[in-house]
């Protein structure tokens, strides 16, 4: 409103956050990545591994607890736009789902 003064906080504050990805067609011309969800996470810049290391769990967790079928999915830690998309990834991970497990687990 003209004549009315607001604080503004200069300091932008980034989010980040774990997205799920499934991966159509993967290895051929045609792949492309079918965005599943995405969650907002808490994230400390002097230790990143708190958070990074739980991405595998969260993804296989949301995998087995949303019932998503066999396929080949791509799990990422990144930044967060301004409209809570990913796009500066941070960490990522690629699983192989049987539709209720792991194909071939990490080692």
């Amino acid at each position: 409103m003209a004549g009315q003064l607001a604080w503004v906080d200069g300091e932008q504050h980034e989010r980040y956050g774990f997205s799920l990805c499934q991966v159509i067609n993967p290895g051929t011309v045609n792949e492309r990545y079918d965005l599943l969800g995405v969650i907002e996470v808490p994230f400390d810049q002097r230790h990143p591994e708190r958070v990074a290391d739980q991405l595998h769990t969260w993804a296989v967790a949301t995998l087995r607890a949303a019932g998503y079928g066999i396929g080949h999915y791509l799990a990422e830690l990144t930044g967060l736009d301004e409209d809570g998309e990913p796009w500066h990834h941070i960490r990522h991970e690629h699983i192989n789902w049987s539709g209720t497990a792991v194909l071939v687990p990490q080692t």
